[in-house]
């Protein structure tokens, strides 16, 4: 959508319904409590819709949405691909997912198999399809969250003429997200998460201007106010940016500001310069990527293959205008390197990428860039052009060496020069027409002969037909065409030579004279030249190689203006009498022939008959510049025609025709001769005006070739820095190690330390048995668990055994020969004497290392002293049968709930008796489906009891009241019920089963 069509925030055209508006919200660390603050102060009626895209791990079950549903004033559900977008709705993005919209506001989930190198779901990509479908109807919400995602994407969303609020980083939990999008430079407003809600809502209702100079608008004298503040304080000329594109970005501005009147921001504008700047870098929004638009770059990699191949040197310099963040030029670098290949290095190449944007370049040199950035990118252009650096991914070296980056405005700067290739693409669409036509010449003047031009999807030449060939109307890729000697475009502003008073005094003496000797022949020259202009070659027409009329002398009515679009071409100009033996000639033309005519024909010209013939000449040019044809038309009455006079002509008719014959030839003659003169006279009258030219556009060249030298001084300077940063590096990465190493000492010591205290609270101990030297080492918790002294006791094979009491140690000593030969079963409970000679319980665990012939080498494992858990397992075993018991012969309805699967294991008769369902009916209810025994109040209720039980104690008895439905019955029953622990996990100590009693309330 262009500028021109965007519409406003708040209405659309055509009568229409207003278009949904789609606020992106990204977060991460601290976003649910910014996103419960941000929903819990959202007005009901906005109908904005909000699309939420919060970090999560992949493999947690999300409780986002439940969390959000309890403070947000509007509904929060979780995202379902392809669902409709509502307005006054929020949606979640579930976890291992990413999320995006699309054109018809539907809501579209992506999971990606392959390795991920950002977080999911990503911020950028959800706020890039929002502006990429919602131009103007987005707005982008970045909260809380480390790293820098969302920075990218609100850049997008400002590019399409949308808003960017982000939550003031005091505010935030986590500054990293919001800090990194506001140091990017595309923020509009800085609120509290409590603040976003009710501003969003004033946003959509701010007042808009529409236009300049129409009711109840922006004043031109108001307009030009602020151009001109930019002008001076930024150096920057916008007066022929079109208008609705500057408007916008101000109306945007004064939205932030909460400034309604125009003239009361100018007035903010001359006051406050850090406005300037937050203007400046509004209008300077640019949205690009690597390889944009891929069909088009498909294109010119195979142009710039053969216009490679066709090139004589090996030096090729292309200038990218309006680079941006240098996705564009780095592309082009790319496509080189795959049309090069390994002869890269035999080439000159340098690549100008320019902007008038300084943070833009700055960040463009770096060369790095979020895995997002890098979405059209194949799969093997990205592993051979792209290293990984932590979670960004950088350009290879021979890539950003190939590019040199350089602050230019190109509308006032001068262009580089002798190029190969410009890429200029989405940034005329923002120009006059006026500024277009200054443009487009210039970049013609500054391209070598069949010199390459690539334009946006929306952008063309125009009108200079005549400078351009097409190559490729999809890629939008053009071939420059010459007619004669380059000199430079003129331009809006003077950027020439400039003369001194005293040059001037000393030129005067020698043009007056040169003045005076040609001041007769230039007057008489003239009189001649004026004379056979209107009689003897009243018309000529002058064509490019392209067959298009690039100039024409004299009142020619043969020549018509066709309707629709405007062309050049001489077939669409020329009376369709004509056309076919035209084609005719031109064929003879480039079969060799100098000159060829149409033979006369006869029609009707302003309604008189006539007899036409036009004459073709070929003016060759030298090497790539191509040729030209000139034609001349001859127009003659029916009684001029020698052929249609009759027989009987008398003597004196035909002395007359010889005598005017040999007039004509000799008229030729002179008419040549004076041509010759008039040409020399010419060239001597140019000759100052061309050197004054030609020194000029040397002067620019010299400009220019500076420039580039300090681009690429300034390269090697950053080169050296860089090599001088390495050896830094390096140094400091020695000093790195030794500290390191002194570090990893002490951390030995603690771990050594945090082992031993942490075997000793555990009860247990590690071991290790090297078989090829039979050689047994132990853990202090070792010694601590047989209450060995370590400087006493050296613990051995044999020793080891010998610490099993009785009968186990020989099933111990089975057990560490079934270890080395893959057969044994664990872990291995044994029992053991210690110091004292008291009989504990130890349970053994180990990992076989096997070589590359199946044979064990080493023996790695844990003892555990098991005794007290042994004992209370015991003990459980009889608390649990005594409970079976009591519940087989009791009276009342008890159930046993395993807490984990959420499954009911046990029932008794009364529970059977009570509800009717059987043992195998209820087993059958797990997970979910268990809460369809109650209904949604009295589920919740149930899952926070058994939330109670899971972090309470064995004895403790947990009350409760809810309703169960009996079986074949729609009604249900009102109970009591006591909750205590049934049985502990065995591992973590834990609760692992519920016994529930219950007591019919009624």
């Amino acid at each position: 959508m262009s500028e021109e069509q965007k519409p406003d925030l708040k209405t659309s055209t055509n009568n229409q319904p207003p278009k949904l508006i789609v606020v992106g919200v990204g977060a991460s660390a601290g976003g649910l409590e910014a996103l419960q603050s941000l929903l819990s102060n959202m007005p009901t009626d906005s109908g904005m819709a909000l699309v939420v895209a919060q970090h999560l791990s992949p493999s947690y079950k999300s409780m986002m949405t439940e969390l959000l549903e309890k403070e947000s004033t509007i509904s929060v559900v979780t995202a379902i691909d392809n669902a409709p977008i509502e307005p006054n709705k929020v949606y979640i993005c579930p976890p291992n997912s990413n999320i995006e919209i699309t054109a018809n506001d539907r809501i579209k989930l992506l999971s990606y198999p392959d390795v991920r190198h950002t977080p999911r779901p990503s911020v950028d990509m959800l706020f890039e399809s929002i502006a990429e479908h919602k131009n103007d109807f987005a707005i982008g919400v970045v909260l809380s969250g480390t790293g820098t995602d969302g920075s990218r994407g609100i850049r997008a969303i400002k590019g399409e003429n949308g808003f960017g609020i982000v939550q003031d980083p005091h505010d935030a939990k986590y500054d990293g997200m919001p800090n990194s999008a506001i140091n990017s430079g595309h923020v509009d407003l800085i609120l509290q998460a409590t603040e976003i809600g009710h501003e969003l809502k004033n946003i959509i209702h701010f007042p808009r201007n529409t236009g300049i100079d129409n009711d109840g608008t922006m004043p031109r004298e108001t307009y030009q106010g602020i151009i001109k503040q930019l002008k001076a304080r930024r150096n920057v000329d916008f007066s022929l940016y079109k208008e609705n594109t500057i408007l916008r970005r101000i109306e945007r501005r004064m939205t932030s500001l909460k400034i309604h009147h125009s003239a009361d921001y100018l007035a903010h504008l001359q006051d406050n310069k850090e406005e300037i700047n937050y203007l400046f870098n509004d209008m300077l929004i640019g949205v690009t990527s690597f390889f944009r638009d891929p069909r088009a770059f498909d294109n010119l990699q195979r142009e710039l293959a053969n216009y490679i191949q066709n090139k004589s040197n090996k030096s090729l310099r292309f200038w990218c205008v309006a680079c941006s963040t240098g996705e564009e030029p780095y592309t082009l670098a790319i496509i080189l390197s795959e049309i090069l290949g390994d002869k890269i290095d035999e080439y000159k190449i340098q690549i100008f990428a320019t902007d008038i944007d300084q943070n833009s370049i700055n960040f463009a040199r770096l060369g790095v860039y979020p895995e997002t950035a890098l979405n059209f990118i194949p799969r093997t252009i990205k592993n051979k052009y792209f290293l990984l650096n932590s979670e960004q991914y950088e350009l290879i070296k021979p890539i950003k060496s190939k590019v040199i980056f350089s602050v230019h405005d190109v509308n006032n700067d001068p262009p580089f020069l002798r190029l190969d290739l410009i890429t200029c693409r989405n940034l005329m669409i923002y120009f006059t027409v006026e500024l277009q036509r200054q443009i487009l010449p210039m970049f013609h003047y500054a391209l070598n002969p069949k010199g390459l031009l690539m334009l946006g999807q929306s952008e063309s030449i125009g009108v200079f037909q005549e400078q351009y060939r097409p190559l490729s109307k999809t890629g939008k890729i053009y071939e420059t065409l010459f007619v004669g000697k380059q000199l430079p475009p003129e331009r809006k502003t003077t950027r020439g030579i400039s003369l001194s008073t005293n040059n001037m005094k000393e030129l005067k003496p020698l043009l007056a004279s040169q003045h005076n000797r040609t001041k007769v022949d230039t007057e008489l020259t003239k009189i001649i030249v004026d004379t056979l202009r209107e009689y003897v070659l009243p018309n000529a027409i002058l064509l490019n190689e392209n067959q298009d009329i690039i100039f024409t002398q004299g009142d020619n009515v043969l020549l018509v203006r066709p309707t629709g679009l405007p062309s050049n071409n001489i077939f669409k100009n020329l009376h369709p009498q004509l056309s076919i033996d035209l084609r005719s000639a031109f064929h003879n033309i480039q079969n060799g022939q100098k000159i060829a005519d149409t033979g006369y024909q006869s029609f009707k010209l302003n309604g008189e008959n006539v007899w036409v013939k036009l004459i073709l000449m070929t003016i060759e040019r030298e090497g790539p510049l191509g040729s030209l044809t000139l034609i001349f038309s001859q127009i003659e009455q029916p009684e001029n025609i020698p052929l249609l006079t009759t027989d009987k002509q008398d003597t004196s008719n035909q002395a007359i025709a010889l005598e005017q014959q040999r007039l004509l030839a000799k008229t030729k003659e002179q008419l040549q001769n004076v041509i010759e003169e008039l040409e020399t006279s010419n060239e001597e009258m140019q000759s100052m005006n061309e050197e004054l030219q030609s020194s000029n556009e040397e002067l620019q060249s010299s400009n220019e070739e500076l420039e580039t030298t300090n681009e690429e001084l300034q390269s090697t300077n950053e080169e050296l820095q860089t090599a001088y940063a390495e050896l830094r590096m390096a140094y400091e990465e020695r000093e790195h190690q030794r500290i390191e190493l002194d570090r990893l000492k002490i951390d030995l010591e603690h771990s050594n330390t945090l082992q031993y205290e942490a075997e000793k609270s555990a009860q247990m101990g590690s071991w290790f048995w090297d078989l090829a030297t039979r050689k047994l080492e132990w853990s202090n918790g070792c010694y601590e668990l047989f209450g060995l002294d370590k400087d006493v006791f050296h613990p051995s094979y044999e020793a080891f055994i010998g610490l099993a009491s009785g009968e186990y140690r020989s099933r111990l000593e089975e057990q560490l020969t079934n270890l080395l030969h893959n057969k044994a079963t664990q872990p291995f409970i044994f029992e053991a004497l210690d110091v004292n000679r008291n009989i504990t319980i130890m349970s053994l665990e180990a990992v076989v290392s096997f070589n590359d012939l199946k044979q064990a080498t080493r023996v790695m494992g844990t003892i555990r002293d098991i005794t007290s858990s042994v004992m209370k397992e015991k003990e459980q075993v009889v608390y649990k049968d005594t409970i079976t018991y009591l519940l087989n012969n009791t009276l009342t309805a008890s159930f046993v709930l395993d807490i984990d699967k959420l499954q009911i294991e046990y029932i008794n008769a009364a529970f059977q008796k009570l509800l009717g369902y059987s043992e195998v009916v209820i087993n059958a209810l797990a997970n979910e489906k268990l809460f369809t025994l109650f209904n949604t109040k009295d589920a919740i209720a149930f899952k926070g009891i058994v939330d109670k039980v899971s972090r309470s104690t064995v004895g403790e008895c947990i009350p409760g009241k809810y309703a169960i439905k009996p079986k074949d019955s729609n009604d249900l029953m009102n109970v009591y019920a006591n909750h205590t622990v049934y049985e502990l996990d065995d591992t973590t100590g834990l609760p692992k089963k519920m016994l529930v009693t219950l007591f019919a309330a009624e």
